[in-house]
Parts: C-alpha cells; structure tokens; sequence
C-alpha cells in the first residue's frame, strides 16, 4: 500500500470559539485514520446556523491556537477571506484543486461529521457527491452513544446509507461541550473551567470577545 492511500482529513466548521472538544475530535480521528494531513477551515459563516460570534479573522486566529499541538494540523483561511457562505461540498471541492495543484497533502479526503450532522447529512447540498469525494467520518455527539447510535441511524436513515453511517463511525467517545454555553459563561463572567484551550481563552479575553472586558 503506498503512502496515498492514507487519507487527508477535513474539519471544518464555525469554531466560535475552538473549544478542548474540537482539538480531541481532530486529536482522535488524526490518530485512529493514520492521516497524513488534518486540514482545519473554519467557515466565513455555517449557512445552516447564520451569523457567527466572532469575526471570521478572530476566529481563524484562535483555531490557529487551539489546534497548534497537533503536528499534522493545519489551520487554512480559504472561506475566511471568501467573505461568503460556503457549502461542505464547496470546501472539499476547494480541497481536491488544491491537492491538484500540489497545494495540499495527496489522498483519500475524510471528512469529519457530527453524529447530529450525519442524522441530517441528506439535507445537504449534493450530499450523495460529497460522501463520495470525502468519506465521511463520524465522531458521536450527545445525546448518541456507541450502544444506541446504530438503532437512532436505522431509524433516521434509510437503507443501504445507515449501514454506511454505522461503518463510518469511529470510536470516539462523545463529550458534551457546547460553544453556546462557553458564549453565556463568558458574557455572564462565568468561569468557563477548561473547556477552552489555555491560548484560547487569553486570547478571548484580550481581544474582549463575547461579552468579555478586553485586555482582562
């Protein structure tokens, strides 16, 4: 098997902010996928969920910090700097121009899901195409759990593509951390008790992010 054939891994999203959860997801599938490459991109905006906390450049900022301890990780302004709403499969196929071009590392593209996501992921736009140009690969979020995901995906979804999902799964155990109550606590001046990375968290607070006092 050449080196190729280990995949890129995509993970992309809002980061608003990058929170522990976030770099133990990427830390997890990094790992379990044998990538050669993580490809951060955090969104202009999620035109599934509208406007976004922080700025775009905040936010590219602190996922630069979050997901630094990961060798293999790099963090990308591509939708960003396109100051419009980008689809998932405008990103992957961003993502295969690039590796034409020699821009990016070469292989198979996964790309990360949320367990919500993959419930919803026929809503996406051209979502057959996506998951054939990057397979999806699903890390679990509250409420799913390893024992009952497989019957919430047979339930949710129809045949053959909750097979698929079931398949595509990895086993990373969900934890429950929500950036909408990382937001509240910040506003409310709530201690946030490690749920951001150390860098993250100063950086929240010097650029006096989400209600934050800035330079405290």
């Amino acid at each position: 098997m050449s080196g190729d054939a280990r995949p890129v891994v995509v993970f992309g999203g809002t980061f608003d902010p990058p929170h522990r959860r976030h770099v133990e997801v990427l830390r997890g599938v990094d790992a379990l996928l044998k990538a050669r490459q993580s490809i951060v991109v955090p969104a202009w905006r999620n035109p599934q969920r509208g406007e976004a906390g922080a700025s775009p450049a905040d936010r590219l900022a602190m996922a630069t910090l979050a997901f630094a301890p990961i060798a293999d990780a790099v963090v990308v302004p591509w939708e960003t700097e396109r100051g419009a709403p980008c689809y998932s499969i405008d990103t992957v196929e961003d993502v295969l121009r690039r590796q034409r071009a020699g821009e990016v590392m070469q292989g198979p593209l996964r790309l990360v899901v949320g367990s919500d996501q993959a419930l919803n992921f026929h809503t996406w736009r051209e979502w057959e195409r996506l998951a054939e140009l990057a397979t999806p690969a699903v890390v679990l979020r509250p409420p799913h759990a390893r024992e009952t995901w497989p019957d919430a995906v047979r339930a949710a979804v129809p045949a053959p593509w909750a097979e698929r999902w079931i398949a595509w799964t990895l086993p990373i155990d969900p934890v429950d951390v929500s950036g909408t109550e990382i937001r509240r606590r910040l506003a409310a001046g709530e201690p946030v008790g490690g749920l951001l990375p150390a860098e993250v968290e100063s950086y929240v607070r010097r650029a006096g992010l989400y209600g934050t006092a800035a330079g405290r």
